[in-house]
């Protein structure tokens, strides 16, 4: 597919500048210093397009976030979740390919610690309830695909009818989201997957509460 090219003004006259080279920029910057701390004067430095320009490619802030947002889903968050729709390994292999890729991605140099939906909502005040919703959606999307997983495991009987699979999606997902802000305090990926390995340990014998 080719890159999406977006008209700015520089010198006087327009020129062009790659839409995903942008988004990608943002993504790092919102990432790092999340939402409310990223200012639209950062973006512009940043991003190395003018304020007019960006304005009118992405919008305000809060715009060029969901836009930022969309392209991390579509990047990072689909090397990490792409294993769940991996029809040839077991239920436990898929889990325990998420866990190390989490792992690997969270600790990956040349990126902010950890993940960008986990520590983009660190980051968000009361005051930006959109933004927050916004986050909280993204992580409900994958937590159910999880969950999903779960289902078809049990389904398959790879994975015991005694797992209940929204609580135990829930319990991964907040294994995940710790090692995320692990990773954001500096952890390597020798001791995310030591967490993820005691966590995994155990997941499977969780039972369902039907009382």
């Amino acid at each position: 597919m080719a890159a999406e090219t977006v008209p700015r003004r520089a010198a006087g006259r327009p020129r062009e500048f790659d839409a995903n080279v942008a988004l990608d920029k943002a993504v790092r910057l919102f990432w790092r210093h999340g939402y409310e701390a990223t200012s639209m004067a950062d973006l512009v430095a940043a991003l190395g397009v003018g304020a007019p320009s960006l304005y009118a490619a992405f919008g305000n802030k809060a715009q060029l976030f969901a836009k930022a947002l969309e392209r991390y889903a579509a990047t990072f968050s689909v090397t990490l979740y792409g294993v769940i729709d991996d029809p040839s390994l077991t239920t436990q292999a898929t889990v325990g390919k998420l866990f190390d890729q989490a792992a690997r991605q969270f600790s990956e140099p040349g990126t902010p610690g950890g993940c960008f939906m986990y520590s983009a909502a660190a980051a968000v005040s009361p005051t930006s309830g959109a933004i927050e919703a916004l986050l909280r959606g993204k992580r409900a999307e994958f937590e159910t695909r999880l969950a999903t997983r779960l289902v078809q495991g049990i389904s398959r009987g790879d994975l015991s009818a005694n797992i209940d699979p929204i609580a135990t999606a829930k319990y991964l997902n907040c294994i995940l989201q710790g090692m995320s802000l692990q990773a954001r305090d500096g952890a390597k990926y020798a001791d995310l997957k030591s967490m993820a390995q005691r966590a995994l340990a155990s997941w499977t014998r969780a039972p369902r509460d039907d009382t």
